[in-house]
């Protein structure tokens, strides 16, 4: 899939322009049409992954006007997603490293809780009243929530989950573009993949940030921990699928690395928890040994 639907999308503009467009408004495959557009600033640079965004844009905006939706829902969803897409790709493209714009987009997350927090102030109040308003749409389509509290109680790491939800996102459409790429121009992917490393630096910042849930006030660093926590979850997926190409293992035997994620919430997050915990152990005692043959 990776050379064949790679190539196949980078030679035809058009259709590549159309999946860019309609993949984006529908449930689920906002991610794909992000991974589209990172593969083609990976293979073709970002003055072509711009023009395709533009020319997405205006797709979209003609049959919005058409169909008399929203547009600007439409509009600011594909700014912000298409513009970090094309962000990610050109810094993986250029450098041909996962690594570095793994490292940037967590940067820039940081920052943006940092500003969120600055312009809005009382973050939780900002989120109770979003989350209140979410409960009312619901129960108003008849879907009653059996402990209407316990929602409110998620406003305290809400702009850490946000923060979350968007690197995670983020990051698999990088990766699938990324892959992609790999066959029709761009830098070998795994090569890229099992080298992801967050560094000292960001290492850093997650243990001051873990020190500071326990002595500082409000819920700031908390929130960034949770978003750093996703790029650990990357390294340690990382180290996993070294661990398999070094052992020469076959590929079968990830299969219980991914299956929780498909087991519930719980499951999930126990997962999650563990993946996170090896990247962490590894960015500082480097579990791939150097040395070590990687096919």
């Amino acid at each position: 899939m990776r050379s064949g639907f790679g190539r196949w999308v980078l030679q035809h503009r058009g259709a590549r322009v159309g999946l860019i467009a309609g993949l984006l408004p529908l449930p689920l495959t906002g991610v794909l049409s992000a991974a589209i557009v990172v593969t083609v600033a990976v293979a073709k640079g970002w003055r072509e992954a711009v023009f395709d965004a533009v020319a997405a844009m205006l797709v979209l905006a003609i049959v919005t006007a058409i169909a008399g939706g929203m547009w600007s829902q439409i509009a600011i969803s594909g700014v912000s997603t298409w513009s970090v897409a094309i962000l990610l790709g050109t810094v993986t493209g250029v450098y041909g490293s996962l690594t570095l714009a793994l490292q940037a987009l967590l940067v820039i997350a940081l920052v943006g809780l940092v500003v969120f927090l600055l312009v809005v102030g009382d973050t939780i109040g900002f989120w109770e009243g979003v989350l209140s308003n979410f409960a009312e749409q619901m129960s108003e389509l008849g879907m009653q929530f059996s402990e209407p509290d316990a929602l409110l109680q998620l406003a305290p790491t809400m702009s850490g989950l946000v923060g979350a939800s968007v690197v995670s996102s983020s990051m698999i459409a990088l990766i699938i573009g990324a892959w992609w790429a790999s066959g029709s121009g761009g830098p070998a992917f795994r090569q890229m993949f099992v080298q992801i490393r967050l560094g000292y630096v960001l290492g850093a910042v997650a243990v001051l940030a873990g020190v500071g849930t326990f002595f500082l006030p409000g819920e700031t660093a908390g929130n960034a921990l949770l978003v750093l926590s996703v790029g650990f979850v990357f390294q340690g997926l990382a180290v996993v699928h070294w661990l398999v190409s070094a052992r020469g293992l076959p590929w079968v035997v990830l299969v219980p690395v991914y299956l929780p994620f498909f087991m519930g919430a719980s499951i999930s997050v126990m997962a999650l928890f563990l993946l996170a915990s090896v990247g962490f152990v590894d960015n500082w005692y480097n579990l791939r040994r150097a040395g070590s043959n990687v096919r």
